[in-house]
């Protein structure tokens, strides 16, 4: 366990409470420190912030021990005569019926219909006394938990309900007759160890019994509770998760942040709907770094998860982030075979000109007027056509009923203008605007991406348009999609779909709106670009470098003060560990990264924490292993001089915890344990700070 000194733990807590440093004279004439923490979904929220069970995974016996033929989900049950008294001991009055019932969450079986539906077995009945007036009802047993943690004993619904259930011989549950809510007192079970309970029904009796986890091991509820000197800091005084307003994050790709939304403030949201609402690295990684800068600390996230976009969030270093140094001797000859395009939500957007994310029809003007997306189509057309490519364009889909930032039925008047300039152009039309009325949507009232499975449509034309072509690129035809998130909805389906038919690649970033694309369309044809250098790489390099230009787009309360690219920190390996190929050639792959990205930003020796992967613990796979050793193996000076003093490795191994210590799946996320990235954050932070030299300005 990492421990922080309690200086800096207090520190932390003032500044997570009410942090000044932005506003301060000080902060405002030193440049924003910009750290770049880029890789796989792991770079996201994937730890658990809070996590109940739903009571039904408990066990329940009749005995003490394991026996052979045991009926689990079984206990002891006797009906006494008369009913409920209140201060009678039951234990020295004998029962009128006993037997076996079974209780808890029913069993099921496939169905004897047509369609083997699962239908529940029926549940061990009570004694026929059970259920007649004038008697009392008492279940004994013997209950298990397979996972640690604080739980609610939750016995009986309805007339059941009314009851009163204790747990070695402590009362954990009561609720008298006419008592509107139940006195619940919750309680510390260990795994797999049979714990007696006794339950005496006031009412009728029933089958319902749950026993519900509070907080499962490994959220961060229960990671703070239970170490509060280490994590306490992380609430505020309102007992809330509390924000640092001298650290910002920010999430550069363009398919999880396909709004270009602000960065925001260090912290966890306090929407369990938002996904934000979860454990990142960034967390403490921000925390350490915000406390060892006197200038704010900028945080420009890099990484995705399903289902934004893409259909997986995984990314590899041997095809996305392929760097450019590991792109080969790629065949430069032709051209691009097929550009399919669209433009036409972000250009029908009413926006604030100076808050892109700020969208009100009410109040602000059209994005790119009908005038000028004519002329900008018009010039990327003539542009595009003299690749040689086959073009085509597809039609803007139906904008919904009720959004804030668009008046349905003015895609119509845009698309009837680029109708006109293809029809003159001859380029095909892929009528995605069509398609996506066929199949219903938009479905959501005030949701532009409510568009339907587009892929099919997109597959069937792209493959129309390489049938009359009289010459294709070998041995497969290249094709570029140009476009925005509505592109990004598709464009993995139709990469499998063309699999050993064509090699798809998609422009780096949202292409936005046309005044935006005639921006970018010269580098968006540059056919080197796409074939030495892996699609992710781009997009990381081009977000980083368009917020190094622009950060005034990207920063809350920008004061001029410039920014300065500080460091960075690669957290990746997940796709890469499901590819024998791409695990072989990943330290040759991730060392032409750590290169490369110098070169991009032209900082030789910036500094570079790889974080090795450790999920599946000592367990992990053959590929997960050569994965793990080559991160590690980057950062030993032994072996790389020219990283000696720059770059370092850390191992997240120690870090791992297994799924009965977690909240669960998926294991190549740590089983979601808030614990585990929570340190591994803290790791990344200290490990960067060894880095800095002494003379660098701390606090």
């Amino acid at each position: 366990m990492l421990s922080l000194p309690s200086a800096t733990r207090n520190f932390i807590s003032k500044a997570i409470i009410a942090a000044t440093i932005v506003t301060s004279a000080m902060a405002e004439t030193k440049p924003i420190k910009v750290f770049i923490l880029a890789g796989d979904e792991n770079c996201l929220e994937q730890g658990v912030v809070e996590m109940t069970s739903d009571g039904s995974e408990a066990s329940f016996y009749p005995g003490d021990k394991p026996v052979k033929d045991e009926r689990t989900k079984h206990v002891n049950c006797a009906v006494y005569q008369g009913a409920y008294a209140p201060g009678t001991n039951y234990d020295t009055l004998k029962p009128e019926a006993t037997g076996v019932v079974e209780i808890g969450a029913p069993r099921m079986e496939k169905g004897s219909n047509k369609n083997k539906v699962r239908q529940p077995i029926p549940l061990t009945p009570f004694p026929a006394l059970a259920e007649q007036d004038g008697h009392t009802t008492e279940l004994r047993g013997y209950v298990s938990v397979a996972r640690p943690g604080l739980y609610q004993i939750l016995p009986g619904a309805g007339e059941s309900a009314f009851n009163v259930t204790t747990l070695e011989g402590k009362e954990v549950y009561r609720r008298d007759i006419g008592q509107q809510e139940a006195t619940i007192t919750p309680v510390q079970l260990e795994a797999k160890k049979r714990c007696a309970f006794k339950t005496i029904f006031f009412k009728k009796p029933g089958h319902e019994f749950r026993v519900l986890l509070g907080n499962k091991p490994g959220t961060l509820e229960s990671v703070v509770t239970g170490n509060k000197e280490h994590w306490g800091f992380l609430k505020d005084a309102d007992g809330g998760w509390g924000k640092r307003d001298d650290v910002v994050v920010y999430d550069g790709q363009p398919m999880f942040n396909n709004t270009k939304a602000m960065g925001r403030l260090l912290g966890i949201s306090a929407d369990p709907k938002d996904p934000g609402h979860g454990v990142a690295p960034d967390l403490m990684l921000g925390q350490i770094l915000g406390e060892h800068f006197e200038e704010p600390v900028f945080i420009h996230r890099f990484a995705t998860r399903h289902p934004i976009g893409f259909l997986k969030g995984s990314r590899s270093l041997g095809q996305d982030y392929m760097p450019p140094s590991s792109g080969g001797d790629p065949d430069l000859k032709g051209n691009w075979d097929i550009i399919h395009f669209n433009f036409g939500v972000h250009d029908t957007a009413h926006r604030n000109p100076n808050n892109y994310t700020d969208r009100d029809k009410t109040k602000y003007p059209i994005t790119v007027p009908i005038e000028q997306y004519e002329a900008n189509l018009r010039k990327m057309v003539s542009r595009m056509k003299t690749t040689g490519a086959t073009l085509v364009w597809a039609r803007t889909t139906p904008l919904p009923e009720n959004t804030d930032g668009w008046v349905k039925g003015i895609e119509d008047e845009y698309n009837a203008v680029a109708d006109r300039i293809m029809k003159e152009n001859d380029v095909m039309i892929d009528d995605l605007h069509a398609e996506s009325i066929r199949q219903g949507f938009p479905k959501s009232p005030d949701n532009v991406h409510s568009v339907g499975n587009l892929a099919p449509k997109v597959t069937e034309t792209i493959l129309a348009a390489l049938a009359n072509r009289k010459q294709s690129t070998k041995p497969f035809p290249r094709v570029l999609l140009i476009g925005d998130s509505i592109t990004g909805t598709y464009i993995e389906k139709v990469t499998k779909n063309l699999d050993g038919k064509a090699s798809i690649y998609m422009s780096a970033g949202n292409a936005g709106h046309t005044g935006n694309g005639l921006a970018h369309i010269e580098e968006w044809l540059d056919l080197k670009r796409y074939l030495q250098s892996g699609q992710e790489y781009l997009q990381l390099v081009d977000s980083v470098k368009d917020m190094l230009a622009k950060p005034e787009k990207f920063i809350p309360n920008y004061k001029n003060q410039g920014v300065e690219l500080a460091g960075m920190v690669w957290f990746q390996g997940i796709a890469d560990s499901q590819s024998n190929a791409f695990s072989s050639a990943y330290e040759k792959n991730l060392a032409n990264l750590i290169r490369d990205v110098r070169k991009e930003f032209k900082s030789p020796t910036l500094p570079i924490i790889v974080t090795a992967i450790g999920f599946g613990g000592t367990t992990m796979n053959a590929n997960t292993k050569k994965i793990h050793d080559a991160q590690m193996a980057v950062g030993n000076p032994e072996k790389y001089q020219e990283f000696a003093d720059n770059v370092k490795s850390i191992d997240t191994l120690p870090f791992y915890r297994t799924p009965e210590l977690s909240p669960g799946a998926p294991a190549f996320c740590y089983n979601t344990n808030a614990e585990s990235f929570l340190e591994i954050g803290e790791t990344m932070g200290r490990a960067m700070l060894e880095l800095f030299k002494p003379t660098k300005t701390t606090k």
